[in-house]
């Protein structure tokens, strides 16, 4: 069964991944850990009491009366002296003396400082992975003799005995083809990576401590890897559908049958996406293939939607 799989697109995904790692996440972490030093040479020699250490270590947050944040026995203790539990929000709060005050002052302006820096970090990237993106080239990770000897021995064993050969002109182009729309996916991605990022600051601003923006951080690298998977796959997949029909039609393939996976993930919404009723269908490689939209009405070939198992049986005349 011929289809898209991880062997073609997995380094893919990794350089896409490591491209935006680089340029977004790298600043980030670098503008945490420059504050994390710049506090802790000013705690040297100091010895505070628990609660006022994890305000400053961001454990702890004060503002207008109210303590939230994360609450260790010492620390409930502590705050038990002139401050309330409220168990609906699970906050203390109270009239804290002058030096928790004094700490929370410092803590917030150190917290202002990163944010800051954070926004920063986040407007310089968007400007830097701009002029990057034209650099950007991936095609050295997609294995493209894999993928034609793949294609060849399908074509082989439905009955095709010989291949045109390809040339280092037509395999260049394939590769620039390439990277230029992977260029293009990626170009169309950052404004959105952007923007989340900033909104993940201004939540951090509003609501969290110093952990939670690594918490964060976490979250949004997870969906930026998940994206640069998806690029990686989608744009693979549509190359080496488009180059099974190419070299199919050079091989003086013209029909193929359209054939689903026969199982129980065969997409088939009576009122959308839907590739069931395709199958065993003939279609003309040089067509727009079948509707798979009922909706819409949208056209593709077998294997060209995203996520697509069905797969053509070359028909032989």
């Amino acid at each position: 069964m011929l289809n898209n799989k991880p062997e073609y697109y997995g380094k893919v995904a990794d350089e896409l991944e490591r491209f935006l790692y680089d340029n977004y996440y790298a600043p980030l972490l670098d503008a945490i850990n420059e504050s994390k030093i710049a506090t802790s040479v000013k705690l040297v020699n100091a010895v505070p009491s628990a609660l006022v250490q994890a305000i400053k270590a961001g454990k702890v947050k004060y503002d207008s009366g109210i303590f939230s944040g994360q609450f260790n026995v010492r620390i409930s203790r502590e705050l038990s002296y002139f401050a309330k539990f409220d168990a609906r929000s699970t906050t203390w709060k109270g009239n804290p003396p002058p030096e928790v005050k004094a700490a929370s002052i410092i803590a917030e302006s150190k917290r202002q400082e990163l944010v800051d820096k954070m926004n920063r970090a986040i407007q310089s990237a968007s400007d830097k992975v701009q002029r990057a993106i034209n650099g950007l080239s991936v095609n050295n990770a997609v294995p493209f003799e894999l993928m034609f000897s793949d294609v060849n021995d399908d074509l082989r064993r439905s009955g095709v005995g010989v291949m045109p050969e390809v040339t280092k002109q037509s395999l260049e182009k394939l590769r620039k083809d390439y990277d230029y729309r992977q260029r293009e996916n990626v170009k169309g991605w950052t404004d959105e990576q952007a923007s989340r990022l900033r909104d993940m600051v201004t939540k951090y601003q509003t609501e969290g401590t110093e952990e939670s923006l690594l918490v964060l951080i976490q979250r949004e690298y997870d969906v930026t890897t998940n994206k640069a998977r998806f690029l990686a796959r989608q744009e693979t997949g549509l190359f080496f559908e488009s180059l099974s029909r190419n070299r199919a039609l050079s091989a003086g393939v013209r029909r193929y049958k359209w054939s689903t996976s026969h199982d129980s993930r065969v997409r088939k919404n009576p009122n959308g996406p839907n590739h069931k009723h395709l199958d065993q269908q003939i279609f003309d490689l040089a067509g727009e293939g079948g509707v798979v939209d009922l909706k819409t009405g949208r056209k593709a070939h077998a294997g060209q939607d995203f996520g697509c198992r069905c797969r053509k049986i070359w028909i032989l005349e």
